[in-house]
C-alpha cells in the first residue's frame, strides 16, 4: 500500500462512516417521535381508563407503557451509533488531514511537555506547534500521553525490546479498523485525559468500616427487615405501622450517619463515573481481539490477575455497582432507596469486596490501555507512510548509515532525501553551507529519525541502520534575563553538558548547529576547533554545522576523525535556488551579502 492508497482508504472509511451517522440520527429522530407518542398513548388510555372504558383504556396504557420502554432503549442505542459514527468520521477526517500536511492545525501539541533543560526536545521539535507529538499523537487518556511522551524522551535503550515494539506497531498499523474503533471509545470519555491517581489510590486504600463483619451482615439483616415489615405492613395488618417506623427511622438515622463516610467515594466516583465506564469498553475491546506480537500479547495478558479473572469482568462489576450509586442523581429516589433499603450501605460493602479482589489491579489496567495508546500512535506512522523503513538496531558502536533519509515532519512533496553516514567512534561530519541552505534540517533530520528509530517506529528513509547512542543537542540556545546568562554563555553551558555525557559514556550523538555563533569570528574559530577536536578525541559521533569555512581544515588533522560535507545552491533570474543536497567537501559559496542586498541595503 503507498501513502495515497492510504490516504483513499480513509476517505473511504469517512464516507461510510458518515453515511451510517446520517442513519442513526434519522432513526434517532423518529424514535423521539414514537417515545412522544408511546407517553400521549400512557395518557389516553388513563383517560379512557378514568371514564369507565377500563379495559380498553388499561390495556392501551399497558401496551403504550411497554412500547415506551422499547422506544427508549432502541433510542439510547441509536444514539450510542450515532456518537460513534461521528466520532469515526472525525478520525478518518484527522488522518486525511495528517497526510495532506494540516496536522500543525491539530489542537494538542503537548505543550505543557516542552523541557527547556531536556538534552534534545527542544531542538529537534518534539513538543509544541508543528512538533512530533502534534504529528503522530492519538492519544486519549492521561496515561496514553504520558507514555508518548516519555517514549519520545527517555527512549529504549534495549535492542530486544525495540525490535519486540517494531513488531508490535507493525501488527496495530495492519488493525486500522481496531484502532480507530479503540480510539472512538477512548475518545468519547470527558475525564479521559485527568489524572488516574485518586482513582487508583481509592482502589488500592481499604476502608474498614464497611469491611466489618458485624457491619455488613447488621446492615444486610435490618434493610431485609424493613422490606419486610413493610410488605407486611401493606398486604396483611396495619399493626405493623410501629415497628416499621421504628426501622424506617433507624435506617434514616444510619443513613445521615454514613454521609460522612463515603463523602469522599462519592467525589471519586462522581469525578471518574464516565472514565470507569469508557475504560470498560475498551478492556473489552482489548480482550476480544486476537494479538500475535509478544509485547501486545503481554500487555493483553496482564489483565488477568491470578485467579483467572479477566479484568473487563471485573471493571463490568465495578460499572454495576457504580450504576446503583448514581441514583443520587434524582434527589427523591436517591432518599427513598437509602431510607428503605440503606443503599448506600449496600454499595459501599460491594465496593469494598470489589476492592478486596480487584482494587490492586486498577493501575496495571490504566496502564495497559495507556501503552496501547502509545503504540496505536506510533502505529499510524507505519500505516501512513509504509515507504518508510523500520531501522535495523545493530551492536556497532556509534554507527549510523541511512540512505534517502528525509525530516518525519516535512510534508512529503517538500522533502528532499540525503544518504548520510557515521562510521564509528569519534566521526564528525562537518557541514557549511549558505544561510537557508538545509544545515540545520539535516540535523533535526538525524536526530527526529533517530528518536522515532528507538520508539520502535518507521523512520524516513529507504534503509537506515544506527546503534543505540545517547542523543544531545545544542541548536537553539537563547539567552535568559531572569538568570542573567547571555546566549553565548548558555551555548557553553548546553555544550559542557555534551562532554559530561561524553565522559559518562561511550556511545553518544551531539548535534551543534552553527556552533558559537555569540561571538566574534577569531574567538568562534578557536573555540570551536576545540570543541570539535575534544568531542572526537573523547570518540563521541554527531555533526557540527557551521558558517566558518576554515574549520573544514580540521578534515586534514590525523588525530581526528572529522569529514567535511556542504549543502550549495545556484543564482537564477536574481533568486538563489536551494537542491538541499548534501555533497562531500567545504562549501565554495556564501550568499550573505546578496540576501542584504535583496532587501535593500547595497551600501558597501
Amino acid at each position: 500500500m503507498n501513502m495515497y492508497n492510504a490516504e483513499h482508504e480513509y476517505q473511504i472509511r469517512e464516507k461510510k462512516y458518515f453515511v451510517q451517522y446520517k442513519k442513526a440520527n434519522r432513526q434517532c429522530n423518529i424514535l423521539s417521535n414514537l417515545r412522544l407518542v408511546a407517553f400521549f398513548g400512557i395518557i389516553f388510555g388513563g383517560i379512557f381508563f378514568y371514564f369507565e372504558y377500563r379495559i380498553f383504556g388499561g390495556l392501551s396504557s399497558a401496551f403504550s407503557l411497554i412500547a415506551l420502554v422499547i422506544f427508549i432503549i432502541q433510542h439510547e442505542k441509536a444514539r450510542k451509533r450515532k456518537e460513534l459514527a461521528f466520532s469515526l468520521v472525525s478520525i478518518n477526517r484527522q488522518a486525511i488531514d495528517r497526510i495532506n500536511g494540516k496536522w500543525v492545525e491539530f489542537t494538542d501539541t503537548g505543550e505543557e511537555y516542552i523541557d527547556l533543560k531536556h538534552q534534545y526536545s527542544v531542538d529537534l521539535d518534539i513538543f509544541g506547534q508543528a512538533s512530533v507529538f502534534q504529528w503522530i499523537n492519538n492519544t486519549f487518556t492521561f496515561l496514553g500521553r504520558k507514555f508518548l511522551k516519555n517514549s519520545l524522551t527517555e527512549p529504549e535503550k534495549d535492542i530486544l525490546k525495540i525490535r519486540e515494539r517494531q513488531v508490535a506497531i507493525k501488527e496495530l498499523a495492519d488493525k486500522l479498523d481496531w484502532r480507530q474503533h479503540f480510539l472512538a471509545e477512548g475518545s468519547s470519555s470527558k475525564n479521559g485525559k485527568n489524572n488516574p491517581e485518586p482513582l487508583c489510590k481509592w482502589a488500592e486504600n481499604e476502608t474498614q468500616m464497611f469491611r466489618n463483619i458485624w457491619l455488613v451482615w447488621g446492615i444486610r439483616f435490618l434493610s431485609l427487615a424493613t422490606v419486610v415489615s413493610l410488605i407486611l405492613l401493606f398486604l396483611i395488618d396495619s399493626g405493623f405501622l410501629y415497628i416499621t417506623g421504628i426501622l424506617l427511622l433507624t435506617q434514616l438515622i444510619l443513613f445521615i450517619i454514613g454521609i460522612r463516610f463515603y463523602k469522599n467515594t462519592n467525589k471519586v466516583i462522581d469525578l471518574h463515573h464516565d472514565t470507569i465506564l469508557t475504560y470498560q469498553k475498551l478492556l473489552n475491546k482489548i480482550e476480544s481481539e486476537n494479538f500475535e506480537s509478544k509485547y501486545l500479547s503481554e500487555l493483553k495478558s496482564s489483565l488477568i490477575d491470578s485467579n483467572g479473572n479477566y479484568a473487563s469482568k471485573q471493571i463490568n462489576e465495578l460499572s454495576f455497582i457504580v450504576d446503583m450509586m448514581s441514583f443520587k442523581y434524582s434527589p427523591l429516589i436517591y432518599f427513598l432507596f437509602n431510607v428503605i433499603f440503606l443503599l448506600d450501605y449496600h454499595c459501599m460493602i460491594a465496593l469494598e469486596k470489589w476492592k478486596e479482589k480487584s482494587g490492586s489491579s486498577v493501575r496495571n489496567w490504566f496502564i495497559v490501555i495507556g501503552k496501547l495508546e502509545e503504540i496505536s500512535s506510533l502505529s499510524t506512522i507505519q500505516y501512513d507512510n509504509p515507504n518508510w523503513c523500520n531501522p535495523q538496531l545493530t551492536i556497532l558502536k556509534q554507527n549510523l548509515s541511512a540512505k534517502n533519509m528525509g525530516h518525519p515532519l516535512l510534508f512529503s512533496n517538500d522533502r528532499v532525501c540525503n544518504d548520510l553516514t557515521l562510521k564509528g567512534s569519534g566521526h564528525v561530519l562537518l557541514i557549511t553551507g549558505s544561510n537557508m541552505s538545509g544545515k540545520s534540517t539535516l540535523l533535526r533530520t538525524v536526530g527526529l529519525n533517530l528518536v522515532l528509530a528507538y520508539t520502535g517506529a518507521p523512520v524516513c528513509a529507504t534503509d537506515f541502520k544506527c546503534s543505540i547512542m545517547d542523543i544531545y543537542t545544542s541548536m537553539r540556545v537563547n539567552d535568559n534575563l531572569e538568570k542573567k546568562i547571555s546566549s553565548f554563555y548558555a551555548e557553553l553551558l548546553r555544550i559542557k553538558d555534551i562532554i559530561q555525557a561524553a565522559s559518562r559514556s561511550n556511545s553518544i550523538l551531539f548535534l551543534l548547529d552553527e556552533i558559537f555563533r555569540g561571538t566574534n569570528s577569531k574567538d568562534r574559530h578557536i573555540g570551536a576547533t576545540a570543541v570539535i577536536r575534544k568531542l572526537s578525541k573523547m570518540n563521541a559521533v554527531g555533526l557540527v554545522s557551521t558558517h566558518d569555512l576554515e574549520l573544514g581544515e580540521l578534515e586534514i588533522d590525523k588525530d581526528i576523525d572529522v569529514e567535511n560535507c556542504h549543502f550549495s545552491e545556484r543564482y537564477s533570474n536574481n533568486q538563489i535556488r536551494f537542491d538541499y543536497k548534501l555533497y562531500p567537501g567545504v562549501s565554495k559559496t556564501t550568499n550573505a551579502l546578496y540576501l542584504i542586498k535583496m532587501i535593500g541595503i547595497d551600501e558597501f
